[in-house]
């Protein structure tokens, strides 16, 4: 089935960005207009999150909100062929920010969201950093397409931990320069063991392991915040947030992160992804 997919995909993507946009305009069509897929958690997502917003305003976002959902999955499908060249055309960053203390031997970590097109990014950060960037993710269900996945992901030297084995590889990792990526504003797998905190007025788990890597390895700490400059065209920008993991606190870096994730999500909330159930789990539950 994984070559199957791969024999199916892969002349898909070697179109012309416009004619994948096409695609993704009769994507959008079918599964907003016709299936409407996940319309009614989309719109119960961003009514909680912005309750001053009108009904209008609400559908406004949300249709913004799956043109951009259509066109990452074309833009996804393009990662099998597309080059290193035309990659770092559509997305730009100033990657010097975490490069800056590369020389030292100092290993590093970044927090980025799950802003379009988180995709691109993480692979572009592969082909643009001094460190091996190392990224942890959630196995998708089918296996040929997980396996297509770390195919497209991989092919210009990221690295891909399996979450579930985080604790056994994070050893042999530290021991490299490695720059580790974490999307971390998804439902952890044990929200009781997450750091729960205020997001968009609602008490939320957040993954904590990013924190525990860095508090237990002294890593230095970026965030990275996406915008969609145009289609097909993305800025990450990048800070540097703490030098010493091993000096804060307990959950400060997570809550830090969950502000940082709300404030810019509240600057262009069309580009994050609202069709998942982010507040399904209660605090005890």
């Amino acid at each position: 089935m994984y070559y199957f997919l791969r024999i199916l995909l892969y002349p898909i993507s070697l179109l012309p960005m416009p004619i994948l946009y096409v695609l993704s305009d009769g994507l959008y069509f079918l599964i907003h207009k016709m299936i409407k897929y996940r319309r009614k958690v989309t719109l119960e997502n961003l009514h909680n999150a912005f309750p001053e917003k009108t009904a209008v305003e609400i559908n406004i976002i949300s249709d913004k909100f799956y043109k951009h959902l259509c066109d990452s999955v074309v833009e996804t499908i393009k990662l099998m062929s597309i080059s290193k060249e035309e990659l770092n055309k559509r997305v730009t960053a100033n990657w010097e920010v975490l490069n800056q203390h590369h020389a030292s031997g100092r290993k590093a970590q970044v927090y980025l969201s799950h802003a379009f097109n988180w995709e691109w990014v993480c692979v572009a950060a592969s082909c643009n950093i001094d460190y091996t960037f190392t990224g942890l993710y959630n196995p998708v269900s089918n296996k040929a397409m997980d396996q297509l996945m770390l195919h497209m992901r991989g092919r210009f030297g990221m690295e891909l931990v399996n979450m579930n084995e985080m604790q056994k590889a994070m050893s042999a990792y530290q021991n490299r320069k490695t720059m580790w990526g974490f999307i971390a504003d998804q439902n952890p797998s044990e929200p009781r063991r997450g750091v729960w905190g205020n997001f968009f007025g609602r008490d939320t788990s957040f993954f904590k392991g990013g924190e525990i890597v860095a508090r237990r390895y002294d890593n230095i700490v970026y965030f990275g915040n996406v915008v969609k400059i145009k289609r097909g065209y993305y800025n990450i920008h990048f800070e540097e947030r703490y030098l010493h993991g091993a000096h804060t606190q307990d959950e400060e870096i997570t809550l830090a992160y969950i502000k940082y994730v709300e404030d810019n999500i509240s600057k262009h909330p069309d580009n994050w992804v609202w069709s998942h159930r982010r507040w399904k789990h209660k605090r005890g539950g």
